[in-house]
């Protein structure tokens, strides 16, 4: 059977993952991101909704949905999945993805974002690909975090890389050389995923409240059983 976009994309993700991390093991945000059953909490077919938030000042802010159709509900705890990827102009034409644990959305979103920074910067998406996966490799920051949801707060973890800031050629784009990403996921949430953000900072630096230049975001709105 032919391999998913998806597929594809998680095998590219990995590949310099394992090579990176194979003597010390993996980082705890590879393993949270890529080896994870974050579908586990999932017991009937439905859809999950992610809100996507694009706040800029380089260019058009804007906002659109992202919709995951699970399906399939194994008693190996895998499932079938299929993306609503965006919508109108802006949709993207995902495949979709069968006996996953995982939630591909993150890795979907990640795929966007490379070819976004590739669009804005006139490099290449590989490169910045490339970077993330070594990021992901070495480790992030990691805090516990509370998040509101619904009108109550649930547990949930954090954690965030800077693939670009220690890169000595990200003068060639220094816009974007201080970029966070930021994972937040929780395990009282469908999915696990609750947000994935990036952050390009106005400076070399940020700290939540400060202005930035550019803040994109898809976050977790609602599952719906079918």
């Amino acid at each position: 059977m032919k391999q998913s976009v998806i597929s594809l994309l998680t095998a590219c993700f990995l590949a310099v993952t394992a090579t990176v991390a194979a003597a010390p093991g993996f980082s705890e945000i590879n393993n949270v991101l890529f080896d994870s059953a974050h579908l586990d909490n999932i017991a009937q077919p439905g859809v999950l909704t992610y809100q996507y938030s694009k706040e800029s000042v380089v260019e058009d802010s804007r906002e659109d949905t992202i919709k995951v159709n699970v399906s399939n509900i194994r008693n190996t705890g895998r499932r079938d999945l299929a993306f609503e990827f965006f919508t109108g102009a802006h949709k993207r034409p995902y495949e979709a993805m069968e006996n996953q644990r995982g939630n591909g959305v993150f890795v979907l979103y990640l795929e966007f974002d490379v070819h976004e920074m590739n669009r804005l910067t006139g490099g290449e998406w590989r490169y910045f690909q490339r970077k993330l996966r070594w990021a992901f490799a070495e480790g992030g920051d990691k805090k516990e975090v509370d998040i509101d949801f619904n009108g109550q707060t649930v547990k949930g973890v954090q954690y965030v890389v800077r693939p670009y800031i220690n890169d000595p050629k990200n003068q060639r784009y220094k816009l974007y050389a201080g970029k966070y990403y930021i994972f937040t996921m929780s395990e009282e949430i469908p999915g696990e995923i609750y947000q994935v953000r990036t952050v390009v900072p106005d400076g070399e630096s940020w700290q939540e409240g400060e202005p930035v230049l550019v803040d994109e975001s898809i976050t977790f709105a609602g599952f719906e059983g079918a």
